[in-house]
């Protein structure tokens, strides 16, 4: 397999993954603001999602398969139901669904396989949700549109299909790839629409009207999660830290080093990269400068915010690697090192942080049975097996249940918090309620008017060059750090 295709493969598992941050596949330049945290395709008709009265849990009649009445009350009979907000009406919810475009990636060479048939695994637990009352006696309508991940131009198109032509009440999903951490604010900004998933950083949560949240760890959220994760395990105590970021993270820079400090470390220096990707050659003279002001301070330990690689390389080449403690708040940039760090070896032994791991999800048993059990009772031919028997070059039934589940675990948990009168105002306190709940893959998770992501077990991991293509792995059990 080619570099290429290996890094966009890489790239988009962790972007879809449940540490989901945004950030792009090469050095410090690339990356999106991740600093400054607190605690915090298009288908055809056919294709829309909408099933047929037999497959919504709904009778000619009016009642639903258990036999309620749809009177518009709800299951209690004390509140009625009315049409409360936009996409919302005493019997439904629309909800639409913003899926990658796989089959793009296939035809383009740049992945082997995509995630199965996606619309039919989604169906199938909307289906499941719908037939066991739905939202407080509103059925889940969906609304699917498939975007190219190479071409925000595209995730405006289904933006604009979703929330104007479509006028749904909320969005599951959001955008990966080129768009992500771009286009988002479309749904929550410009077109004041709900978002479940995505990705946020602090600019585009500021400019957001609609609640957003995410199931995995936020990028803003992401110096936070690893700072807490060092000071559990003692690895804070006494270091003299140096703060290094590329340019694209020049904003959050002055707020991670008060992060920093906070913490009651001493920064002993920083500096920005200034050059961006494509130059390494400009990159590696700023850094030849930098690491000697590394040594001369005497940091015990290097802080990268932002994509790490350049500063990985930087460090290396500096014969620095072994000798200092070095941390990144970038999983996902430490796991897609760009092309310059031929040797992968290098980043061996560098910390970030890790979220619950594919196998860790399949083995919650919420998620078997509201997850793989109800594919699995749809699609009874399917081959839904455990996410590492999957070969590269086969449809990953697992990614595209998973994915799926969450998103509408979490949408649901949500509004049926909200209440019967469904709208913005009662789905953020609806959110906010939730202080310590559980959903598929997630044991422990809470939501707050801070904390924007769900979950709340995380681990510090250790790149390991030898683990596949060369990854973090966990080393400790997951911890929540939010309890």
């Amino acid at each position: 397999m080619s570099s290429r295709r290996r890094n966009l493969l890489r790239l988009l598992a962790v972007l879809l993954s449940f540490v989901l941050i945004a950030s792009a596949c090469g050095d410090d330049g690339d990356d999106t603001d991740t600093g400054g945290d607190t605690d915090t395709g298009d288908t055809d008709d056919g294709d829309t999602g909408d099933t047929d009265d037999g497959d919504t849990g709904e009778t000619d009649d009016g009642e639903t398969d258990d036999g309620e009445a749809d009177d518009g009350e709800t299951d209690g009979g004390d509140v009625e139901l009315t049409a409360s907000y936009t996409g919302v009406t005493e019997t439904s919810i629309s909800v639409g669904v913003s899926l990658l475009n796989f089959q793009e990636l296939v035809d383009l060479n740049l992945s082997p396989a995509g995630w199965g048939d996606q619309i039919a695994y989604w169906d199938a637990m909307f289906d499941h949700v719908n037939a066991n009352g739905g939202v407080l006696g509103r059925s889940i309508e969906p609304i699917y549109e498939f975007y190219s991940p190479i071409d925000p131009a595209d995730a405006d198109r289904v933006c604009t299909a979703l929330t104007q032509d479509n006028e749904v009440f909320a969005v599951l999903g959001g955008f990966v790839g080129p768009a992500a951490g771009t286009v988002d604010p479309c749904f929550t900004g410009l077109n004041e629409t709900i978002l479940i998933g995505g990705d946020q950083t602090d600019d585009e949560v500021a400019a957001s009207v609609a609640p957003w949240y995410q199931p995995g760890q936020a990028a803003n959220a992401s110096n936070t999660i690893l700072l807490n994760l060092l000071e559990e395990r003692g690895d804070l105590e006494g270091q003299k830290v140096f703060v290094m970021a590329g340019i694209a993270d020049e904003p959050s820079h002055e707020s991670v080093i008060q992060m920093i400090e906070d913490r009651g470390l001493e920064v002993v220096g920083d500096g920005i990269i200034i050059a961006n990707d494509g130059d390494t050659a400009a990159q590696d003279d700023e850094l030849g400068i930098m690491t000697e002001r590394i040594k001369d301070v005497g940091a015990t330990a290097v802080y990268i915010h932002g994509n790490p690689s350049a500063s990985i390389r930087g460090l290396a080449d500096a014969g620095l690697n072994t000798e200092l403690a070095i941390w990144t708040n970038n999983p996902s940039g430490l796991n897609n090192l760009g092309e310059t760090i031929p040797d992968r070896s290098v980043a061996d032994g560098v910390l970030t942080v890790s979220g619950p791991d594919d196998d860790f999800i399949w083995n919650d048993p919420a998620y078997q049975t509201e997850c793989s059990d109800v594919v699995a009772a749809a699609m009874p031919d399917e081959d839904i097996r455990p996410p590492l028997e999957y070969a590269e070059d086969e449809e990953n039934v697992f990614n595209g249940i998973r994915y799926g589940c969450r998103l509408i675990a979490l949408f649901v948990d949500i509004a049926e918090a909200a209440g019967a009168e469904l709208n913005h105002d009662t789905f953020r306190a609806g959110a906010e309620s939730l202080t310590d709940f559980s959903y598929p893959g997630s044991p422990s998770a809470s939501l707050s008017a801070e904390k924007l992501f769900a979950d709340d077990l995380f681990a510090l991991a250790e790149y390991d060059s030898e683990a596949g293509d060369g990854q973090a792995v966990p080393v400790g059990d997951l911890v929540d750090i939010f309890s």
